[in-house]
């Protein structure tokens, strides 16, 4: 019994010290607050895994993961020092710095992910179609600023497209429910939402990619803000270098990514969360230059074309240089 009692005494001194060290050794990492682009799903799994698996706190940060109602809100926060970190659409952070935001990105996430969706009922038979019809939107997603510059590009009329101002998580039911014509979703995000909300009530739908008609410049990506870059190198490699290895990490061990996901978002739809990952990472999330030159390089060309494309068609106060809205150096080539 003495020798029961000693035991078990040493035990909870054991665990006492462990959890004393491992306060301090949370106490040691710098917080940062990390803000995603929209309400969260299945494509945000790297960012957890980064979290779960250790890959932020190796390299002394603290993360707090935090969903957002846009990319618009994200930059936004971004910039006025609400958070310290994000992953917003690349094309709305050039415009926000065109007004003066200070913030860049350090990483791309593919491509612009953006899909067009419409009823498939004769209506509308391609983005010719658009002209005169009604669309679902919220003022300050990516979609506000991307679409009036995607049908620029594709000569359509955009002055007469009805804009419907809808709450961005009712969208996909507008469009079924014929309450809307179309409406621009995320491919690995509401896109897929979409989909399944069709499914349920058996519409039928068709989707135009707008990176191949046309917007073919840089999507998501992961964006910092300008001080933090020049005044605090190694805070934002951190963020940078943690978040990329849980991208590649969810890449190799896509179900496991998944189930950290589940663990810290119990009350997401399981099947859906699976099809936006699967989507993230074989459709959106890794480019040829990914894979080629390093994670999230953005190649010097393309970011031009990103640059030319916002400042020639998107609504910016002035013209931005592409030196100022991103940097490669915590790329790991």
């Amino acid at each position: 019994m003495i020798s029961i009692s000693r035991t078990f005494r040493v035990a909870i001194v054991v665990v006492a010290l462990m959890s004393l060290a491992s306060q301090a050794q949370a106490a040691a990492l710098t917080p940062a607050n990390i803000r995603m682009d929209f309400i969260l799903g299945g494509k945000h799994a790297p960012w957890f895994v980064a979290l779960e698996k250790g890959f932020y706190a190796k390299r002394g940060i603290n993360a707090t993961i935090q969903s957002s109602t846009g990319s618009a809100d994200t930059v936004r926060t971004i910039g006025s020092g609400g958070a310290d970190f994000g992953f917003a659409d690349i094309a709305t952070m050039i415009v926000a710095k065109s007004r003066g935001t200070p913030v860049q990105a350090a990483a791309q996430f593919g491509y612009v992910p953006a899909t067009v969706l419409w009823r498939d009922e004769g209506v509308i038979k391609g983005i010719k179609d658009l002209v005169g019809k009604s669309w679902a939107i919220s003022p300050g997603q990516a979609q506000w600023y991307l679409m009036p510059a995607y049908c620029r590009i594709n000569k359509i009329d955009f002055k007469s497209i009805k804009i419907q101002e809808t709450a961005a998580p009712i969208q996909p039911a507008a469009l079924v429910t014929k309450k809307a014509d179309f409406i621009v979703m995320y491919r690995a995000s509401n896109d897929e939402i979409t989909e399944q909300a069709a499914a349920k009530v058996g519409v039928k739908l068709s989707r135009v990619f707008m990176k191949d008609t046309g917007l073919d410049i840089y999507g998501t990506g992961l964006v910092v803000r300008d001080e933090d870059v020049k005044k605090r190198p190694e805070f934002v490699r951190a963020y940078v270098e943690g978040t990329l290895e849980g991208l590649r990490y969810s890449r190799d061990n896509q179900e496991e990514a998944l189930k950290i996901l589940l663990k810290h978002k119990p009350e997401l739809d399981s099947a859906l969360t699976t099809t936006q990952l699967k989507n993230a990472l074989t459709e959106v999330f890794l480019p040829v230059e990914s894979v080629s030159v390093g994670l999230g390089y953005m190649k010097p060309e393309i970011m031009d074309k990103t640059v030319k494309v916002i400042n020639e068609y998107f609504d910016v106060e002035r013209k931005v240089s592409a030196k100022e809205v991103y940097t490669n150096q915590f790329i790991k080539r």
